[in-house]
């Protein structure tokens, strides 16, 4: 029925349920515009004065936006282990429709009261937690080993079109007569759907499903060992893990390409309106083409890091990560110091292009390495992404004083550009394609020790 090809199909419906719960989170980056200019809503302040409700200031905004951070990180790790004992199915379409309700509600939580706000935001960050351990289940699960970097790819790519599709949108409604608070409802209605059809087709072991073919099946396992294809005979080991260097680096170039991009992401709205001064429709369609334009060469690079033979895995990857963190580096730095504000949105359009090729760099060798235990690598990528949630608005809740502070903003982008470049030459030291002792069985272990002292016997013998 699907030509030996359900796995894509699977891919694409998990796509869509992962830009839904990511969607739902950055509703209000642009919603804030709206939100300010709601003049029908006033608080009074403790002076007697009269304030916009929503009129929040730069440090309440930090607040509002880590506080999915503060939730993501505190609800990762407890996540991980929840998926890697019972399976991805159930707790992320759990997850998926607590986001969703969670979503509906902000509106409400933010005309009730600031804290309530900052609570409502701080369970979308916990559901949030469930999206990179579900994507890593998904690729042990369902990816070839052939098509791993096309996988990561393509499921790592949510963000990107979540804003594709959430900006356009939050900035139609916010213009209609609906208001700001149908952006929330109306992705919360989408998104419940979404989960319901991924939930129905979605199994934990494409072994169990009934649509995958033998064929299909054996094109899933080629290559893996039988406890890569076998979730019930996996102890993940833990500390092993967490001491490999190559994991480390990769992980720290994971948390420093996050940050640059949750930046660029989250505050694109906020500095093309208040620091380059287009209009709210103008705005909404720039940050849609800046996400946009990154996605016909995330699939170029997904494809081709898969597909090239010319050159051995390790200079395939030094080759990407010279894309994603040197060439990134560079065009970030260069917003600093450029005058023209198109050029600026050209540059922004150029990092986030470069960016994309990091699924041919550290998620690929983290994936090589880990093997059968990436989705524990990949949800710990996902710990420096709640990080990097908490860390991006608390940088520039430091560095920026208010919105227009083209100074401050700079900084960020001077600061960044540097540390990416940086990355690249420490992910030189250790990157490999070979997989991690902790990969091996105890049995294959034993294999290889047997097999490295009888080999130069029989050399001699011979």
């Amino acid at each position: 029925m699907f030509f030996n090809r359900f796995r894509f199909l699977l891919c694409i419906v998990s796509f869509f349920a992962l830009a839904s719960i990511y969607s739902n989170q950055i509703i209000i980056n642009f919603t804030f515009i709206c939100m300010t200019n709601d003049a029908n809503d006033t608080i009074t302040l403790s002076d007697g004065s009269v304030r916009q409700r929503y009129d929040y200031s730069t440090k309440e905004k930090s607040m509002i936006l880590s506080s999915i951070g503060i939730g993501t990180m505190l609800a990762t790790f407890p996540i991980t282990h929840l998926i890697a004992k019972v399976g991805a199915r159930h707790p992320f379409y759990l997850f998926g429709l607590f986001s969703c309700i969670v979503t509906a509600l902000i509106p409400w939580a933010a005309r009730t009261h600031f804290w309530m706000l900052i609570l409502f935001r701080f369970f979308q960050g916990i559901a949030y937690a469930s999206d990179f351990t579900t994507i890593g289940k998904i690729c042990v699960e369902w990816a070839p080993l052939r098509e791993i970097s096309f996988f990561i790819g393509f499921l790592t790519v949510f963000n990107f079109w979540s804003s594709v599709i959430t900006n356009p949108i939050s900035a139609w409604l916010c213009e209609s007569s609906l208001g700001w608070e149908w952006s929330f409802y109306a992705h919360s209605i989408v998104g419940s759907v979404i989960f319901t059809i991924w939930w129905l087709i979605y199994r934990d072991d494409p072994r169990y499903h009934v649509v995958v073919t033998e064929k299909e099946l054996n094109r899933i396992h080629k290559n893996k060992s039988e406890e890569h294809k076998d979730a019930k005979r996996r102890d993940v080991p833990y500390w092993e893990i967490i001491k490999n260097k190559t994991v480390i680096v990769c992980w720290v170039s994971a948390f420093l390409d996050i940050t640059s991009t949750i930046l660029l992401v989250t505050y694109a709205p906020i500095y093309f309106h208040k620091v380059l001064k287009f209009d709210v429709s103008t705005t909404g369609i720039l940050v849609s083409i800046v996400s946009f334009s990154q996605l016909p060469f995330k699939t170029a690079f997904c494809i081709t890091s898969d597909r090239m033979n010319c050159m051995p895995e390790r200079w395939k990857m030094l080759f990407y990560n010279f894309f994603a963190f040197v060439l990134c580096g560079i065009f970030y730095a260069a917003i600093a110091i450029t005058p023209w504000r198109e050029m600026i949105v050209v540059l922004f359009c150029l990092v986030a292009i470069t960016s994309s090729a990091n699924c041919g760099s550290f998620y690929k060798c983290d994936n090589f390495v880990a093997r059968q235990h990436a989705h524990f690598v990949i949800s710990a990528i996902q710990f420096s992404k709640c990080v990097s949630l908490f860390a991006a608005p608390a940088i520039v809740g430091v560095l920026v004083d208010y919105d227009e502070d083209v100074r401050g903003w700079n900084e960020i982008f001077l600061g960044f550009g540097a540390l990416l470049i940086l990355a690249h030459f420490v992910f030189w030291a250790v990157v490999t394609e070979e997989p991690a002792d902790f990969t091996k069985s105890r049995s294959e272990e034993s294999i290889e020790k047997t097999d490295m002292t009888t080999v130069p016997c029989s050399t001699v013998t011979n």
